[in-house]
C-alpha cells in the first residue's frame, strides 16, 4: 500500500466534504471527523487562505475561487478529444438526427457527449453521464464489443439484464452474441430494446488503434427505416473522420445541446 501523509489526506476528506455539503459549519466538521476544534479551525483557517473553501458572514464554509479552478480543469480534461467531437457534430449535422458519444469513464460505460439534431424528436432517455442499462444501449454495446476480455467478463458478469422493453436482450448469452455481431459488421443497431418508438445505431471511433468511443444516433421507427441506409453510410465516414478534416467539417448543426435527452 502507497504511504500517505495524514494531515494531507484528512485536509482532502474534509474539503470533499464540504464540496458535498455546502454551508457547513467548522462544528459539524469537528464532529463528522472526531477531531479538535483547534484542529478543525487550523484546516479549515488554511483551505480557506488556499482558496480552495471560502467562509461567509454566518461562519459557514463552502467552495471557494480555486476549487472552480479545478473544476473548469477538470472539466476540459474529461473533454471528449477534437476527432471525437468532429465526428459527432459532423453525425449530427448529415442526419439531422440527436446524436451521442458513449466511452468507458472508469468502470462504467458512459455518455459523454451529446448535440441534438435540426429534426430530432425527444424521446424519453439519456443525459450526459448516464451509464445504467448498458446491455440494451447500442453504444455501449459498440464499447463492450471491442472491450478487453477481462474487462468485458466483469461488466457481463454484474449486468441483471433487466427486460426495460419487451425487445431488450435478457441474458447474457443473447448479449455475447449480439456483441460477436457487432465486431463481425462494425456496427450495432437496436430496434425497441431500450425505448419503444425509437432505433438506434452506433460504431466504434478508432484512435491509435483503440476503440476509444463510440458514436450513436436515435431516431423515429418511421424515420429510422426510410433513412437506414444513409444513416449506416454516414455513421461510418463519420466514425472514420480523419484528423485533417478538423477545419472542413467545422460547422454545427441547429440547437447543438451538450446535454440534449436521448437514447445511445
Amino acid at each position: 500500500m502507497a504511504t500517505t501523509i495524514q494531515s494531507v489526506e484528512r485536509a482532502a476528506r474534509v474539503f470533499l466534504y464540504v464540496a458535498d455539503h455546502p454551508r457547513v459549519q467548522a462544528s459539524e466538521i469537528s464532529e463528522k471527523f472526531g477531531l479538535t476544534a483547534p484542529t478543525t479551525h487550523h484546516m479549515l483557517n488554511t483551505l480557506v487562505q488556499t482558496g480552495l473553501l471560502k467562509k461567509d458572514a454566518a461562519r459557514q464554509y463552502e467552495l471557494g475561487p480555486a476549487a472552480e479552478r479545478i473544476a473548469e480543469r477538470a472539466i476540459r480534461q474529461l473533454r471528449p478529444p477534437t476527432k471525437l467531437r468532429v465526428a459527432l457534430h459532423e453525425f449530427a449535422r448529415r442526419t439531422g438526427e440527436s446524436c451521442y458519444l458513449t466511452a468507458w469513464r472508469g468502470d462504467r460505460i458512459s455518455v459523454i457527449a451529446a448535440v441534438e439534431g435540426n429534426q430530432a424528436v425527444r424521446v424519453e432517455g439519456l443525459v450526459v453521464g448516464y451509464s445504467e442499462n448498458i446491455h440494451a444501449r447500442v453504444g455501449a454495446r459498440v464499447m463492450l464489443a471491442y472491450a478487453g476480455g477481462e474487462d468485458r467478463d466483469w461488466v457481463l458478469a454484474s449486468c441483471d439484464y433487466a427486460a426495460v422493453t419487451p425487445n431488450t436482450v435478457r441474458s447474457r448469452e443473447e448479449l455475447e452474441a449480439v456483441l460477436q455481431q457487432i465486431r463481425e459488421t462494425g456496427v450495432a443497431i437496436d430496434r425497441e430494446q431500450l425505448q419503444i418508438g425509437v432505433h438506434s445505431l452506433a460504431a466504434p471511433i478508432f484512435i491509435d488503434g483503440e476503440v476509444r468511443a463510440a458514436l450513436s444516433l436515435t431516431a423515429p421507427i418511421d424515420r429510422f427505416r426510410e433513412n437506414e441506409a444513409a444513416y449506416l453510410a454516414a455513421i461510418r465516414e463519420c466514425a472514420a473522420l480523419p484528423d485533417d478534416a478538423r477545419r472542413e467539417q467545422v460547422p454545427l448543426p441547429p440547437r447543438s445541446t451538450p446535454g440534449a435527452p436521448g437514447i445511445a
